[in-house]
């Protein structure tokens, strides 16, 4: 069963790897065609939380979500009339917060950071305000492929109080711990730290100057991979409790992005200006 489970695990990795593959090629042979590009930045706070897929788990803590933000660069092409692809490079804060259900002095409280490169399609609608001012609005959806950075935490517990210590604040470090110092350091083994996913989202669209969109953009992540196991995480101390990381991300965001627009058209660039020799 085990070996079974493990197959459509990799097989499910292979896809995923063969999807985006396809879809990063893709996208650098659009951007070598397209006639407008649009680069720029995007930030904003984002909620996250991690699904525990361990129900061994369940009846030790209950997890709950943490506020964070994100920040990082755009780049978008129009692919085809109101259709665009875009992605992004952004840094994202991830994790989550432990309430101790069996200790009810545990609270977990722990920041992952991500470097996320999601590739999205976008369809683009118009739409008018009840005073005649046109916008934009659009939907968009595509995998999302993430990299574990590290993280860091801070930890309350009955086995902590129990030896003078108020709370413990600590660094994430990814490995076997290779001796029984550095009780700051919490090391995390066999977990995958490349991840993906799927992003799902839509907003409104701007246009305050011409050649200039502002874009407020609301996304959802549903994580995809299984970061780690059971016994993937183990503090020193407190050493009653051992964390589990067999679940997968999850998330929503709200950002504010700032485009500027560029054309790879003659005719388009050249619109507006005079075609009037100045010596007449």
């Amino acid at each position: 069963m085990g070996g079974n489970l493990l197959a459509i695990e990799q097989m499910k990795y292979i896809v995923w790897r063969k999807c985006i593959a396809g879809l990063l090629v893709l996208m650098c042979v659009g951007m070598t065609s397209a006639q407008i590009i649009r680069v720029g930045a995007k930030a904003g706070p984002q909620l996250s939380w991690f699904a525990v897929d361990d129900p061994k788990y369940n009846p030790v803590a209950t997890v709950r979500p943490i506020a964070g933000f994100h920040a990082g660069l755009v780049f978008a092409f129009k692919v085809k009339d109101r259709y665009f692809l875009n992605t992004e490079f952004i840094y994202s804060q991830k994790g989550k917060t432990v309430v101790g259900k069996i200790d009810p002095y545990l609270h977990d409280k722990v920041v992952y950071h991500h470097l996320d490169i999601p590739v999205l399609f976008s369809m683009h609608f118009k739409g008018k305000l009840a005073n005649t001012r046109q916008f934009k609005w659009y939907v968009n959806a595509g995998p999302n492929t993430s990299y574990w950075l590290g993280g860091k935490g801070v930890i309350k517990s009955g086995d902590l109080i129990e030896n003078s210590i108020s709370e413990l604040k600590y660094k994430i470090a990814f490995g076997t711990r290779p001796d029984h110092n550095n009780p700051d350091i919490l090391y995390i083994k066999d977990v995958k730290r490349l991840q993906f996913g799927i992003n799902i989202g839509g907003g409104i669209l701007l246009e305050p100057a011409p050649k200039q969109k502002i874009m407020i953009d609301f996304r959802y992540e549903i994580g995809h991979t299984r970061i780690g196991t059971p016994e993937s995480s183990q503090f020193l101390i407190p050493a009653d409790y051992q964390d589990s990381l067999k679940g997968r991300n999850k998330g929503i965001r709200l950002s504010l992005v700032y485009l500027f627009e560029f054309s790879s058209d003659r005719k388009a660039r050249n619109k507006g200006k005079s075609t009037i020799d100045p010596k007449g």
